[in-house]
């Protein structure tokens, strides 16, 4: 019943922000506001997708690779991809299938597995935090709430440093925290600088898809408030982030839209937010479809899955 709940609530939450949004905004806006967009929205959009997941699968590989096992950059193109098909309806049951990628292919223990995908998720909270404090350097016109958000993850941050510097034996004899402590705070760097290219994709997915739309943010503002946006999307109060994205982009960037009236500048950025996370869900689909066809996921579903890759050329 637990489990069945999860899925519920989200679907609940999703749905319901999605009637307010267009109980408040006429569906004939939105459609005005797409058809006034540039012609080159979804194929720009499509590229940077494409971009974000060759990003993201590097990061994977190199992080996997100093601190659990050595991964090629075909197979974590392989696997990464057909993550999406599970991640399109939760993305922690999507990092769950990378631990059993390692754990059949490698003989990576489960718990060990685990602990590398929590700090590649870690390391993307570190990277969308560090990007929020260049957002708040910047910008002028900081809601407070922000800063003490801003404020409190930092706090939490000194604590995991300390936990890291110190290796307290406690901790590090579990092997679930076994990744995060050995890899020590030089790891964590090395983890960061190659998570830079997949978290300056998504930036960039994200302004392109909505100036597209003629929603042009300025690059502060869009530093600041992007990462918010993007680790409400993760959690799983929602499907996919669908909904309460939406709403935070409304919130943050409707001043920039065009229009002369209200409903026409949220008509903007909901269109942008609907159209962009459609053209993510095609993308990924068929990422996702064609990878769960490769050679190597079928090898991997077989009983000598293992064996069989450690042979492949």
């Amino acid at each position: 019943m637990r489990k069945k709940l999860g899925p519920i609530l989200a679907w609940t939450v999703t749905i319901g922000i999605l009637v307010y949004l267009f109980h408040t905004i006429p569906l004939a806006k939105v459609g005005e506001a797409i058809h006034a967009a540039y012609w080159w929205a979804i194929p720009a959009t499509a590229l940077i997708v494409l971009a974000v997941y060759l990003a993201d699968s590097y990061a994977i590989m190199k992080t996997f690779g100093w601190f659990v096992a050595p991964l090629s950059y075909r197979e974590v193109l392989v696997v990464r991809g057909a993550t999406y098909l599970l991640a399109l309806v939760n993305y922690t049951i999507g990092q769950g299938a990378i631990i059993y990628f390692v754990n059949r292919s490698r003989g990576v223990p489960i718990l060990r597995g685990t602990a590398a995908v929590l700090l590649v998720m870690g390391v993307n909270v570190l990277m969308l935090l560090v990007l929020s404090s260049v957002g708040l350097l910047v910008a002028s016109d900081v809601p407070p709430v922000l800063r003490l958000v801003v404020l409190i993850a930092y706090a939490s941050l000194a604590v995991y440093v300390v936990l890291v510097m110190l290796r307290p034996s406690w901790l590090a004899r579990r092997p679930l925290f076994d990744v995060l402590l050995s890899a020590g705070v030089g790891g964590h760097l090395r983890a960061m600088a190659v998570r830079v290219p997949h978290i300056f994709t998504l930036l960039a997915l994200s302004w392109v898809s909505m100036a597209a739309f003629g929603v042009v943010i300025p690059v502060a503002k869009a530093i600041l408030c992007l990462p918010i946006v993007y680790f409400v999307a993760v959690l799983p109060i929602s499907v996919q982030g669908l909904g309460t994205s939406q709403a935070l982009m409304i919130h943050f960037f409707s001043e920039y839209a065009p229009g002369a009236t209200t409903e026409a500048r949220w008509a903007a950025v909901l269109a942008a937010g609907l159209v962009a996370q459609a053209v993510a869900f095609v993308i990924q689909l068929s990422i996702g479809l064609g990878c769960m066809r490769s050679q190597l996921a079928h090898d991997l579903a077989q009983p000598g899955g293992a064996a069989a890759m450690e042979e492949a050329p």
